[in-house]
């Protein structure tokens, strides 16, 4: 485990960090250590960072540099419809643009769905 100092989240070396155990410390003393979270703006794996002092644990996503939010949205479109889908997306996006990507994640979602159909059918493509 190392702990480094940086001044902001760009310094990091992906190439020589231990994304299991590394500890980065802003210059206000904040200390973040690479998260199991997956930025769903971005679909980016292996780039949020977690708070590591707080209670509430603080989310970044260090490729989209968006800090993130736990938002739910209610299945309405696959079966079994009714459960919940969570999704880390930036806290900073509004009601109307959180919709937007819900709708279009639908849309794509679906169209995999069919691709799967097809394949269990077909064989695959």
């Amino acid at each position: 485990m190392a702990t480094y100092k940086i001044k902001s989240f760009s310094e990091i070396d992906f190439l020589t960090v231990d994304a299991t155990s590394d500890i980065f410390v802003l210059p206000g003393g904040e200390s973040y250590r690479f998260s199991e979270q997956m930025c769903d703006a971005c679909w980016t794996g292996g780039t949020v960072l977690e708070s590591s002092e707080n209670k509430e644990k603080k989310l970044i996503c260090v490729f989209c540099n968006e800090y993130l939010k736990k938002y739910t949205f209610k299945n309405d479109f696959l079966e079994p419809t009714g459960d919940i889908l969570e999704f880390y997306l930036p806290e900073r996006w509004s009601s109307e643009t959180l919709e937007n990507w819900y709708d279009s994640f639908k849309q794509r979602r679906l169209e995999q769905e069919k691709v799967r159909e097809r394949i269990l059918k077909e064989g695959k493509e």
